[in-house]
């Protein structure tokens, strides 16, 4: 006996069920929570830089922690807006926060091509397993706990949000490791924190993706 249409239709409806609606707030909360516990399991063991734990850190410090943060809370907001798309709903704020941080491979180049000589000690330097440890570890739980709430919503634009998941993630994984970091070379950050922050955001575009699709 075939079912009409319109019999489809009804069973269809039938068996729909009311869904919450996500928030984008509590997407952020996540976030923000992942990093400060991430803060909170890294800083007893590895330690805060001095400058820091004195209230008095370094320009450098506060260049390179702004240019994270501004990137990975732009990140954050554009994609846990992906969460619940709509028209209007698209951020792109996150591009200019990517430009701050890229001006630290900018000032390395310039200070180079300026007849600085490049410090090779930074390419072999202790703290190397430690930045990249920590940072996509950092990420990793950032990374993922952001992803699990992605999945309550209904992301449209999955590559987008896996890039945008990454650089959240990368970014301020890597924040984490920066309050303890003992380098203030702009080379160190160009370098490895660039490192750490591209290797996340490729992750999230190649992991997050399959996990998003409905």
């Amino acid at each position: 006996m075939n079912v009409s249409s319109a019999d489809r239709i009804d069973d269809l409806v039938d068996s729909l069920a009311p869904v919450r609606r996500v928030r984008k707030r509590t997407g952020l909360l996540v976030v923000a929570a992942a990093t400060l516990l991430a803060i909170a399991l890294t800083a007893p063991v590895f330690g805060l830089r001095p400058d820091l734990a004195a209230m008095n850190p370094a320009e450098i410090v506060l260049l390179r922690s702004g240019a994270l943060l501004l990137t990975g809370i732009a990140a954050a907001l554009a994609v846990t807006a992906s969460a619940s798309p709509g028209v209007g709903s698209r951020r792109e704020g996150w591009r200019w926060a990517l430009g701050a941080m890229l001006l630290f491979p900018a000032a390395s180049g310039l200070l180079i091509l300026g007849g600085a000589p490049y410090p090779l000690e930074i390419l072999a330097a202790s703290s190397v397993p430690y930045c990249i440890g920590i940072s996509l570890s950092s990420a990793l739980a950032i990374g993922g706990l952001l992803t699990a709430w992605l999945r309550r919503g209904a992301v449209t634009e999955l590559r987008r949000a896996g890039w945008l998941t990454g650089l959240a993630a990368g970014a301020l994984g890597t924040f984490v490791y920066n309050l303890g970091c003992p380098s203030n070379s702009v080379h160190y950050v160009a370098l490895w924190y660039g490192i750490s922050v591209g290797s996340a955001a490729l992750a999230g575009r190649l992991m997050v993706p399959p996990l998003l699709r409905w």
